[in-house]
């Protein structure tokens, strides 16, 4: 299984937490089947964990770059912006454009066509304006 599944089941679980859901990131994982491998599973949880953690901060952010403001955009756009943000700016473990065209890549799979344009243009935005911070 890829860093690429890993990324979207992290979604997928920050998704779900905007309805209630309230198992473990790894019950979460087990529901879904994937990731299988448990490096993919601890990289998953590891984006989790540290997405919930810095939440605040990386809504403010998203708040921040939303031109049109968070308000009206799709609780899926959202909860990809979050996780990206998170490995953008906290994890740093992959090459920023990496992290991009990843998040990118999950939009065009998850949400509709014109997400993929906003969550480039705010993880840009988020990379240009805040990673060197």
């Amino acid at each position: 299984m890829s860093r690429r599944k890993a990324r979207t089941v992290a979604v997928q679980y920050i998704y779900s937490k905007e309805f209630g859901n309230e198992d473990s990131p790894y019950a979460f994982m087990d529901f879904v089947g994937h990731p299988k491998k448990e490096d993919d599973k601890a990289f998953a949880k590891k984006l989790i964990d540290g997405t919930i953690q810095n939440l605040d901060i990386i809504n403010n952010l998203i708040k921040k770059y939303a031109s049109a403001g968070d308000d009206i955009m799709s609780l899926i756009d959202k909860s990809i912006l979050r996780v990206g943000i998170y490995e953008l700016l906290f994890l740093r473990e992959a090459h920023p454009v990496v992290v991009i065209n990843e998040y990118v890549n999950i939009a065009k799979e998850l949400s509709k066509e014109s997400s993929k344009s906003l969550v480039n243009a705010i993880l840009d935005k988020v990379y240009k304006g805040d990673l060197n911070e």
